[in-house]
């Protein structure tokens, strides 16, 4: 499935936003910067669908915020173009 950026974007901004603050930079002791992120860059995007629709609890051991990350980032609704839009999003801005 490819995904796309635009819609990625608005998708982002509606229900990720929150967490990962504008432009995806970050919100300090809540969720990581998607801009500055090696684990973006490593994965393909059917593993970062697969990780957004798991989340991360905060007791993995690679959870850094000690928050957790809920399952579709709190919003079962998503489905999965939506998260493909928003993988699509991600690549457009990770420049690490």
């Amino acid at each position: 499935m490819v995904g796309d950026v635009a819609k990625g974007e608005a998708d982002y901004n509606q229900y990720c936003i929150a967490c990962h603050g504008p432009g995806a930079t970050g919100v300090q002791g809540l969720g990581k910067s998607w801009v500055t992120s090696e684990f973006i860059k490593g994965q393909t995007d059917d593993q970062l669908v697969a990780f957004i629709k798991v989340g991360r609890p905060a007791s993995d051991p690679a959870n850094t915020t000690g928050v957790d990350m809920p399952p579709k980032g709190g919003n079962p609704a998503l489905n999965d173009q939506q998260l493909y839009d928003i993988v699509a999003y991600m690549r457009s801005i990770n420049k690490p």
